[in-house]
């Protein structure tokens, strides 16, 4: 059984069928089968954070460099890191990408 995954969690519309696919398009993690699985997820949407492209705050987000703050800081991510056992990505050094803590 899959965990809930971000576009369902969120209610974004840009999964397949949503409501904003016409608008915005389909959103990556909602289509990315490199990463099915991983968290218990479906496609990346257990992942989302990871995804270039995907749709948070009324807007379509950039790369992981350019929305790691964003991302680390949203209620998804908190809480698939509280469900799957993940200690909160730290940053090593300024300008540097976040690191799991295992």
């Amino acid at each position: 059984m899959h965990a809930r995954n971000c576009w369902e969690y969120k209610k974004c519309g840009r999964q397949p069928g949503g409501n904003k696919v016409a608008q915005f398009g389909l959103c990556p993690a909602t289509i990315d089968d490199g990463a099915d699985g991983l968290n218990r997820g479906r496609f990346a949407g257990r992942i989302c954070w990871a995804v270039s492209g995907t749709f948070c705050g009324g807007e379509i987000q950039g790369t992981f460099a350019e929305k790691h703050a964003t991302c680390t800081n949203c209620d998804f991510f908190s809480l698939v890191c509280q469900e799957e056992n993940i200690e909160m990505f730290k940053l090593l050094k300024p300008g540097q990408i976040f690191k799991p803590v295992f």
